[in-house]
C-alpha cells in the first residue's frame, strides 16, 4: 500500500488530504478515502508511471467535464514526487451496488419498471458520451453500479474514456468488447489496428442490455463444453474470432444450456419481440457491418421506452409481464400463472401507447417528442385512497391539464391533480399533445 492511514497528502495549493482508509485495488492502482477537512473523495493512484499522452488525455477529460452526472468523472489530477500520478473524484454513495453483485443474485431491482429504468439511464449514458466525442475504453462489469431501489446508474473507471478511435493501452474484457477489438482486426481504411470507438461501443452497450435483461452473456452457450477452462484462447473465440449469438435464428450451435443456464433460458421468452430482433440484428447482422447493423443508443432508448410502456403486474401471481400492444397476438393470459390477463386502459399519447397498471409512469418523452429526458415522471398511476379499485394520473410538472369525456365536456385539471382513467377521455397535455384513454 502507498499511503498509509492518516497519513498527509500535500497539495500544491498548500492543502493537504488526509487518509482515511483504502477503498479497493485493482491492476492498475489502488484507491483510497481521503478528506480536506470540508469533504471526502475518493484518490485513485497508479501505480505505475503513466505515458505522456495518458497523462494529457487524463487531464483534458477533467477539464473538459463529466458528460452527465451519471459518470464518477475524474475532478483534480495529482502529481507525486516519484513521478506517479492519481486524481479525486467524489465517492460513490451507499445506495449503489455493483453490476457484477446484481448478475450473481447478490442484489435484484425492485421491480421490472426499475430495471429497464437503469437501462435506459445506461444508453442515456453512452449517447451524452458519444456526443462529445468521447468512447469507452475499458468496457467490464466492475464499471457499472446501480440503484436496485430507484434504478439510478453510475458509471466508474473514467480515466480510460478518450477520444473516438484513439486508445491509450487498455480495451477492457474480452466478453464485453466488440469482436473486432478482440481480434485486433486491421482497419481498412487507416491500415492500422482497429480502435475502441463509437460502433465498438454500440456492441458493448448490446452486450451489458442483454446480461441485464437475461442474465446472461449473449454468446455463452453450447460451445462453452469445447473447452475445459475460459483462458484466453477460449476467450478469444468465443468473443472474436467465431463468436455466435445463443438466440442465432438459424445457426442453433450455441443454445443456452438447460440445467446451467436457466435465468438466460427463463428470460429470454419474456422480453418483447422488438427487443429480440435489436439484439439479433446488433450480433448477428452487427458482425460483419458495425457501422449499420448495431443498434444505435436512440433506437435503443425507444424500444425500451415502449417496453416500459407495455409493462404490467399479473394480479394473481405477481409476475410483470408485456401486454402485446400492437403484436399480432397480445397477452390475453399471465405467461406465469395462466390466469386470464386483467382489463386495463391504455393511453394513447403520439406513437406511444401506455398500459395505464397502478403505479405505472409517464415520461417528459411521452408529452414532448423533442425531449430526451426519458426518465422524468411527469405522472404517475394512483389509485383513490377511498376507494382503491379508483385510478388515476397524478400529473407532476407540467402545469394545469385540459380533459374531455365523450359528452365533449371539458374541464382543467390543475398541476398535481388527478386525471381519471376513463375510457374515451381526452388529454391535452400541451399545445400539440392530445391523448386518448381506450380500452
Amino acid at each position: 500500500m502507498r499511503f498509509s492511514k492518516n497519513e498527509l497528502i500535500p497539495m500544491k495549493d498548500g492543502t493537504q488530504l488526509t487518509v482515511i482508509d483504502l477503498l479497493g485495488e485493482g491492476g492498475q492502482g489502488e484507491v483510497y478515502l481521503v478528506g480536506d477537512g470540508q469533504k471526502e473523495y475518493a484518490l485513485k493512484v497508479y501505480k505505475m508511471p503513466v505515458s505522456p499522452d495518458f497523462r494529457y488525455n487524463l487531464k483534458n477529460n477533467i477539464d473538459r467535464g463529466s458528460p452527465s452526472p451519471m459518470f464518477l468523472w475524474p475532478q483534480k489530477l495529482l502529481d507525486f514526487d516519484d513521478g506517479k500520478i492519481g486524481y479525486l473524484m467524489d465517492i460513490r454513495p451507499r445506495n449503489y451496488v455493483s453490476f457484477v453483485s446484481y448478475l450473481t443474485g447478490r442484489n435484484t431491482f425492485r421491480n421490472l419498471a426499475t430495471k429497464l429504468r437503469w437501462c435506459v439511464s445506461l444508453c442515456l449514458a453512452f449517447k451524452q458520451l458519444h456526443e462529445l466525442g468521447y468512447s469507452y475504453q475499458d468496457l467490464n462489469d466492475g464499471s457499472f453500479f446501480l440503484d436496485p431501489d430507484t434504478g439510478a446508474l453510475l458509471i466508474c473507471d473514467n480515466d480510460n474514456v478518450t477520444a473516438d478511435k484513439k486508445n491509450l493501452g487498455i480495451l477492457g474484457k474480452m466478453r464485453y468488447m466488440a469482436p473486432e477489438i478482440v481480434r485486433g482486426d486491421l482497419n481498412p481504411i487507416t491500415g492500422v489496428q482497429q480502435m475502441p470507438d463509437v460502433h465498438s461501443d454500440r456492441f458493448s452497450l448490446a452486450i451489458i442490455l442483454f446480461m441485464s435483461l437475461c442474465l446472461g452473456n449473449p454468446f455463452e452457450g453450447e460451445r462453452l463444453k469445447r473447452y475445459e477452462l475460459l483462458d484466453e484462447h477460449a476467450e478469444y473465440e468465443l468473443y472474436g474470432s467465431n463468436p455466435v449469438f445463443v438466440y442465432h435464428k438459424t445457426d442453433r450451435s450455441n443454445r443456452p444450456i438447460r440445467g446451467y443456464h436457466t435465468s438466460l433460458i427463463k428470460y429470454w421468452p419474456r422480453i418483447p419481440l422488438y427487443v429480440k430482433e435489436a439484439f439479433h440484428r446488433t450480433f448477428v447482422d452487427g458482425l460483419y457491418d458495425r457501422e449499420n447493423e448495431r443498434t444505435t443508443e436512440l433506437e435503443w432508448l425507444r424500444l425500451l421506452s415502449r417496453y416500459r410502456d407495455e409493462v404490467i403486474r399479473c394480479n394473481h401471481c405477481g409476475m410483470e409481464y408485456i401486454l402485446g400492444v400492437g403484436e399480432k397476438k397480445p397477452q390475453d393470459v399471465c405467461p406465469s400463472c395462466g390466469k386470464p390477463t386483467k382489463e386495463i386502459c391504455c393511453l394513447k399519447m403520439g406513437k406511444a401507447t401506455i398500459a395505464l397498471d397502478l403505479d405505472k409512469e409517464l415520461f417528459e418523452t411521452h408529452v414532448d417528442k423533442y425531449s430526451s429526458n426519458y426518465n422524468r415522471v411527469i405522472g404517475r398511476v394512483v389509485a383513490n385512497p377511498k376507494h382503491p379499485e379508483i385510478w388515476g394520473i397524478r400529473t407532476d410538472g407540467v402545469g394545469d391539464v385540459m380533459i374531455q369525456d365523450q359528452s365533449g365536456e371539458q374541464r382543467l385539471v390543475p398541476d398535481g391533480g388527478v386525471i381519471p382513467i376513463v375510457r374515451g377521455l381526452k388529454i391535452k397535455l400541451n399545445q400539440n399533445m392530445i391523448g386518448e384513454i381506450e380500452s
